[in-house]
C-alpha cells in the first residue's frame, strides 16, 4: 500500500511540532533585512581619499558579495576600483564570468598593472573638474 506524503508548510518537523503549540502565532509572515558590520582596509587610496584601490589576483569565496557591499556602503563621492592581475581569470572555479566581466557588470572600474596610467589620469581629471 502506497502512502501519499503530505507536504508541510513548515521547513522542518520541529517547526511543525512547535506550530501545534503556538497556534495563535503566524508562521514566517515577513522578512527582516539585516546587516553584518565589518571593516575594510583598501590596498591603496589616492591623496584625496576618493579612490579606494584594491589589487586582486583572484576572488575568494564570498569576495564578490563583500566588494559589492563595500561599494554600496561608500559615500557617493568615493569609488572602489580594482587592479586585476588576471582580468580574464574566472571569478571562481567552474564559473563562466571572468573577474573583469564581473567588474563591468557591477559598474566597478578596473585596470591592470599595464593600464594604471589610465587610473592616474582618471583621478587627475576628476580632481580638475
Amino acid at each position: 500500500m502506497s502512502r501519499k506524503s503530505k507536504k508541510s508548510r513548515f521547513r522542518s518537523t520541529f517547526e511543525d511540532d512547535v506550530s501545534k503549540v503556538l497556534k495563535e502565532f503566524d508562521y514566517e509572515p515577513f522578512t527582516v533585512p539585516y546587516t553584518i558590520f565589518r571593516s575594510y582596509r583598501p590596498d591603496f587610496v589616492d591623496s584625496s581619499g576618493l579612490y579606494l584601490v584594491e589589487c586582486k589576483g583572484y576572488f575568494r569565496d564570498g569576495d564578490t558579495k563583500k566588494y559589492t557591499s563595500i561599494r554600496d556602503s561608500l559615500p557617493e563621492e568615493q569609488e572602489l576600483v580594482f587592479v586585476l592581475m588576471q582580468p580574464n581569470k574566472k571569478i571562481r572555479k567552474g564559473a563562466k564570468m571572468t573577474m573583469s566581466e564581473w567588474c563591468d557588470k557591477e559598474n566597478i572600474l578596473w585596470y591592470t598593472i599595464e593600464t594604471l596610467q589610465e587610473l592616474i589620469d582618471h583621478v587627475a581629471n576628476t580632481r580638475g573638474s
